[in-house]
């Protein structure tokens, strides 16, 4: 957890040669339902219940060491945490009876019980190791398999809530920093090839959110009919020419615009060291320009995986545990302010000739 007391200041090498400069993480997502048993947007609350503890017995006889555990025990502060660290969605918070989760001791995978279905396994990789996330989902859906009967059509395949993820009832994705293509004029169309090619672009959080920072969860649509392993290898494909154009877009800009590059940067980290009062979204926006400064080595002491971190620590529940108090919103705007005024001290614009 980054400490309020000291700037974040990182002297690592830059992640920008593996692709995490583009490709901030990777997720595959596993939607599952028990057979005879309702979905949970349908069942009462004995059988959510009922399908919790018969969930939660088989997540601790595969791995003993994961924390499992109903959401309506966690305070708000702790749920905000998980969503913001996109390991719960809010569309769980929904179901507090029965409504559950799983967490692994490394955070590389995360169970959802009783969301939308009665299990959602998500495997977690960072950059673009779409592979590797998905090797994790499916060890624990394997694993699973064997101690619960899920609900499956020899026709077609896993059932599930929504007819979206009938089929293999997979969903894998990447997240994407693409403000190159932005500042470009290019990203609109970026986004519309990919939706002619079938993919889902949302913003950062996902379903029916803004791509607030040019930040954007790109995944495959169809799961009916489609091998797994074909799906995961076709986003994986995807995703690598995006970020290949945007790291083109990255090049273009430092050769052609350079201006419009440098006004950016300084305009952000102006705010960022000036502001007396910052939304999260504010927050996020400036805090996704000075990420593409680090990123292409404009910026002095600041690495990308240091922004990364400063975009999760300036979210609502990060911030007040960060501050170890509970706040108002107007008390966050100021305390969000103050703390990013903070970690930029010393933090400049490196020379371009423009």
């Amino acid at each position: 957890m980054i400490s309020d007391a000291e700037p974040v200041v990182s002297d690592q090498s830059e992640r920008g040669e593996s692709g995490d400069d583009i490709a901030i993480s990777c997720r595959v997502r596993l939607a599952r339902n028990l057979a005879g048993e309702m979905f949970p947007d349908w069942a009462a609350e004995t059988d959510r219940a009922r399908v919790y503890n018969a969930v939660s017995k088989a997540l601790k006889a595969v791995r003993p060491d994961m924390h499992v555990a109903l959401v309506d025990g966690f305070n708000e502060q702790e749920r905000d945490v998980l969503c913001e660290s996109r390991l719960i969605s809010k569309d769980l918070l929904g179901n507090p009876v029965g409504g559950g989760v799983a967490l692994g001791a490394e955070k590389s995978y995360c169970v959802m019980i009783n969301e939308e279905d009665h299990l959602r396994i998500q495997g977690f990789a960072s950059g673009l190791d779409m592979h590797k996330a998905w090797c994790v989902a499916d060890e624990m859906d394997t694993a699973l398999e064997r101690h619960l009967k899920y609900a499956w059509s020899p026709r077609l395949g896993y059932l599930t809530a929504c007819p979206s993820n009938v089929g293999t009832g997979l969903r894998a994705g990447a997240m994407l920093h693409l403000m190159g293509l932005q500042l470009l004029g290019e990203l609109d169309r970026v986004i519309n090839a990919l939706e002619r090619l079938r993919l889902l672009v949302r913003g950062i959080c996902g379903e029916g959110s803004e791509a607030a920072g040019q930040i954007f969860q790109i995944s495959n649509m169809d799961t009916l009919g489609v091998d797994e392993a074909l799906i995961v290898d076709r986003v994986q494909r995807i995703c690598t020419e995006v970020v290949r154009q945007e790291r083109n877009a990255r090049a273009r800009l430092l050769c052609e615009l350079p201006l419009v590059l440098v006004d950016c940067l300084a305009r952000s980290l102006s705010v960022l060291k000036n502001a007396r009062l910052l939304s999260t979204a504010e927050a996020l926006e400036f805090l996704s320009a000075i990420r593409l400064g680090a990123a292409m080595k404009l910026c002095t002491r600041l690495q990308v995986s240091d922004v990364d971190d400063l975009i999760l620590a300036m979210q609502p529940g990060h911030l007040q545990k960060i501050r170890g108090v509970v706040m108002t919103s107007d008390e966050r705007d100021e305390q969000r302010a103050v703390f990013l005024r903070r970690q930029m001290t010393g933090v400049r614009l490196k020379s371009t000739k423009v």
